[in-house]
């Protein structure tokens, strides 16, 4: 017996010290690859080289009938690696060989548009119709790659354009919007860490919108690299690199997000060289917004778009409106309302004036953009009003060297008529040119401050069908920077008498019920 369980302990002590010896051997192996620089010698970093050429391709329109081959080739004897996902292509993407077959994917299981985006999100009704990104680079026998070559096709066989409306296609490396961590436009990491939430004191019963999320985010570490396509009547107009960010406020927490395209030296292309807008003399655009249509999301997709078009032709600044359809990454991605974004390039690229002469505020006086001590004439303006009496001729013209009356009259007209109900306590932005103001000179470079008329959302019933009974006008007198503003001026009988008959104009024009209502209904039959 002894000499049995000698045998069995002797046989034992092999089998255990043989299975550590496995194990070590396994863990010394992983550890090998990772940091011994196996995976770097099979997939080493590329250089980006713009000597070497971009790929072409063998079909230009973006809109099919039929399923097609597409062949790739590049002027010189490189290897071409591509992707269909919408990743970037390295050396572990495919090797181009043979030509990629293009088709309608539509039938293929949703990818983004199944990634839920707000504590509302709901997924789409079904397939979403579905192109194909290609993204490709060339590459040299000494891991140099050339510019990326990126274009996005579709194909229908009902019609091989199936919009009338222009078609923008963003292509992102997808955990630049939707990744847990760094994406912008998900819910992500700062809506799951609680922790950070206790660090930072913040309140855990905030309204849904305004939960902390990663589409919160703002500001130059809030922007991620896009590729836009942008595609006219199936055929492709301009092809760009450019930065996006998320816009909006409180919009920024429903499932569809509004969306800045910023061009930049950084992404190849200082400033957009485009008519954007058919009927607006314009084609130079630093930046634009593909919006949601802000609160009225889930309503009618143009209600700002609508009131600010009946003030077309005042002295206002209003921003240009186009409806297009968007996809990411070759998914659709729904309506959006191509809009100009106000800021001081597009009071330098309407007015052809320099940045750094333009100071823009907001609300009661907050410089949006200017340099320290900007905001100091307004303030005075205000205090000048607040203990003068504008009833007096010479004060009254003081105020009219400074303020443009009637860009302020129909500021005040518009937001009143639209019951605005969002307003004057919010979305209150001016601007002036930087020099000193000349005494009864005109013009957009006389130095005096003028409004920006944007974000109506809340106007035209929005809050409700008695919407209408609200005195707008009342709370117009009294609210914010306008309030002081507005009852100072209307101490003035001359005054009072110029926003009586702007009022009586517009009244007789663009807010006469009938051009309202066709109005709308021409809007509504275009989407």
């Amino acid at each position: 017996m002894k000499a049995i369980r000698s045998a069995k302990q002797s046989n034992s002590f092999p089998l255990g010290a043989f299975l550590l010896v496995v194990f070590a051997v396994l863990i010394a192996f992983v550890f090998s690859l990772k940091y011994a620089g196996v995976n770097k010698a099979e997939f080493p970093e590329l250089v980006e080289d713009k000597q070497i050429p971009t790929p072409t391709c063998s079909h230009n329109d973006a809109f099919y009938k039929e399923p097609f081959s597409l062949t790739l080739s590049v002027s010189q004897p490189n290897k071409i690696y591509f992707t269909t996902d919408g990743s970037q292509p390295s050396l572990k993407s495919e090797l181009y060989t043979h030509p990629i077959h293009i088709e309608n994917r539509s039938e293929e299981l949703n990818n983004l548009s199944m990634i839920p985006t707000s504590p509302r999100w709901k997924p789409p009704l079904g397939n979403v119709f579905k192109g194909t990104v290609v993204r490709a680079i060339a590459v040299t026998d000494d891991n140099k790659k050339g510019p990326e070559f990126i274009r996005t096709f579709f194909v229908n066989e009902k019609k091989s354009m199936p919009y009338s409306l222009p078609v923008l296609a963003l292509t992102v490396n997808t955990d630049d919007l939707f990744g847990f961590k760094k994406g912008i436009y998900v819910l992500g990491k700062n809506y799951e860490d609680k922790d950070d939430y206790i660090k930072k004191n913040r309140r855990l019963d905030l309204p849904w919108w305004e939960y902390p999320s990663n589409y919160l985010k703002r500001g130059d570490n809030a922007e991620r690299p896009v590729h836009i396509e942008f595609i006219e009547d199936g055929e492709l107009s301009f092809s760009h690199n450019a930065g996006v960010r998320i816009n909006g406020n409180a919009t920024r927490g429903y499932s569809q997000k509004s969306l800045r395209i910023c061009f930049d030296e950084k992404y190849g292309t200082p400033q957009l060289n485009y008519s954007l807008f058919p009927d607006l003399p314009l084609n130079q655009f630093n930046s634009f917004v593909l919006r949601n249509s802000g609160n009225d999301w889930d309503k009618t997709m143009f209600r700002d778009a609508f009131m600010q078009s009946l003030m077309k032709g005042s002295k206002l600044d209003i921003q240009a409106y186009r409806p297009a359809i968007v996809f990411i990454n070759a998914e659709y991605w729904g309506l959006h309302n191509i809009r100009e974004r106000f800021d001081e390039h597009y009071i330098s690229n309407k007015y052809k004036i320099p940045t750094d002469s333009i100071v823009v505020l907001e609300l009661g006086g907050n410089l949006f953009f200017g340099k320290k001590d900007d905001d100091k004439s307004f303030h005075s303006l205000l205090s000048f009003v607040s203990k003068k009496d504008l009833s007096k001729a010479a004060n009254y013209e003081y105020v009219k060297e400074q303020v443009d009356v009637e860009n302020f009259a129909d500021f005040i007209i518009a937001n009143v008529y639209f019951c605005n109900d969002d307003w004057p306590n919010n979305n209150v932005k001016f601007w002036r040119y930087k020099t000193n103001v000349v005494k009864d000179s005109i013009g957009s470079k006389d130095g005096r401050w003028r409004w920006m008329l944007y974000d109506t959302d809340w106007g035209f019933g929005y809050t409700g069908n008695l919407a209408y009974q609200m005195n707008l006008l009342e709370k117009a007198k009294q609210t914010g920077s306008v309030g002081i503003l507005f009852s100072a001026l209307l101490k003035n009988d001359r005054f009072r008498e110029l926003f009586k008959q702007r009022f009586g104009k517009w009244l007789n024009t663009t807010f006469k019920t009938e051009y309202a209502i066709n109005r709308i209904n021409e809007m509504q039959r275009v989407l």
